[in-house]
């Protein structure tokens, strides 16, 4: 019986760490996204962010997109540049 509960209890514990954890990737890319668009306005000048993502000196897109994460989608809006988190 002994034996058993050992068992069952390594079992947990394996289970209990393998389980997934929080999904951070679609706040790295917003903070990074926001980062790279206040140095474009900041140094008035053009960047260019992962993606082919450019923003011009006044810190707006070239392009509308969508990016979509594990369980997120990211919606780039044209011109200006804000991110709606879906």
């Amino acid at each position: 019986m002994l034996i058993a509960v050992m068992m069952i209890a390594s079992l947990a514990v394996v289970a209990l760490n393998y389980r997934e954890g929080p999904d951070l990737e679609h706040y790295r890319f917003l903070n990074d996204y926001l980062l790279i668009q206040s140095e474009a306005m900041s140094e008035r000048r053009d960047k260019v962010y992962e993606n082919g993502i450019r923003f011009n000196s006044m810190g707006h897109i070239d392009l509308a997109r969508t990016v979509e994460f594990r369980r997120k989608k990211i919606t780039l809006n044209l011109g200006s540049g804000y991110a709606l988190i879906r």
